[in-house]
């Protein structure tokens, strides 16, 4: 593939691939308010939601003749771009196979004061969750159980993080992100006449026997600490997913997609008259 009119970066000391690079860390995507993805399916999901900043190529590495034809469409459209070498490519992006072409977007978060919630609306809160690759498996589930978008508590819990982009295998785009403390978001569900619904191993309630209410949210918390006690005290309910043999807890990502798709099987029946 032959991108003649982005330039062609080599040096690993140029500005704009350490630009790039910088939005690799948790800082650089926080002061810069945007955030790096790579793959074929995630710039194109990301273009079903978003406005690209900018895209980065190898086109030695872009083989696929659909990502070709996408990286000469965003190029006709304006978008801005560099081509990359192989080696800066490689170094830059996480993935094991690199797909030849990336984006950089603006992150997008809504504000709690702008949020609108349907009656009969299912949401996800997220406390803590320390791996990305969790973080990024329940947005992924969160969006095929139907969930709305996805409150983040807590500084430790980035979705911009490119580990949790790729787990998310792009669901992140169609999500809200709604960033805010924990007392923010129980203060916020309380006025709304949200149920928050709470996961703990110590949870008195089975899962299966509650029949939850709507608009509601299911709040999951750190694989190691779990939830912290305010967010216990302020749950409408506690529930537990019952365990057999020695198990006496299972990965925060499959707790949630247990719950979620619970949850959504009520909510399609309708919930509790």
């Amino acid at each position: 593939m032959n991108e003649k009119k982005y330039p062609f970066v080599s040096n690993p000391h140029d500005p704009r691939f350490l630009a790039l690079r910088s939005l690799q860390s948790l800082h650089g995507r926080s002061s810069s308010g945007l955030c790096i993805i790579e793959g074929i399916r995630h710039v194109s999901r990301a273009l079903e939601h978003s406005t690209l900043e900018s895209i980065f190529l190898d086109p030695s590495t872009l083989s696929n003749p659909y990502g070709q034809k996408l990286a000469k469409r965003l190029r006709k459209n304006g978008v801005p771009g560099i081509r990359l070498s192989h080696q800066l490519y490689h170094d830059l992006t996480q993935a094991a196979d690199p797909q030849g072409i990336g984006a950089v977007l603006r992150q997008r978060w809504t504000s709690l004061n702008t949020l609108s919630v349907e009656r009969n609306s299912l949401w996800v809160a997220a406390e803590s969750i320390e791996s990305p690759g969790n973080l990024g498996t329940i947005i992924r589930t969160a969006e095929a159980a139907g969930a709305a978008g996805l409150f983040v508590l807590g500084p430790d819990c980035d979705p911009y993080d490119p580990a949790t982009i790729r787990a998310s295998m792009g669901s992140l785009f169609s999500q809200e992100l709604i960033k805010c403390s924990p007392r923010e978001f129980t203060d916020w569900a309380k006025s709304h006449r949200i149920a928050i619904v709470a996961s703990s191993p110590t949870g008195l309630m089975d899962y299966k026997s509650l029949r939850f209410r709507f608009p509601a949210t299911i709040v999951i918390g750190s694989e190691k600490r779990g939830l912290s006690e305010q967010l216990l005290e302020c749950a409408d309910f506690v529930v537990r997913i019952p365990m057999q043999g020695g198990c006496d807890s299972l990965n925060v990502a499959v707790a949630a997609g247990i719950l979620l798709f619970e949850m959504a099987s009520q909510q399609q029946r309708g919930g509790p008259s």
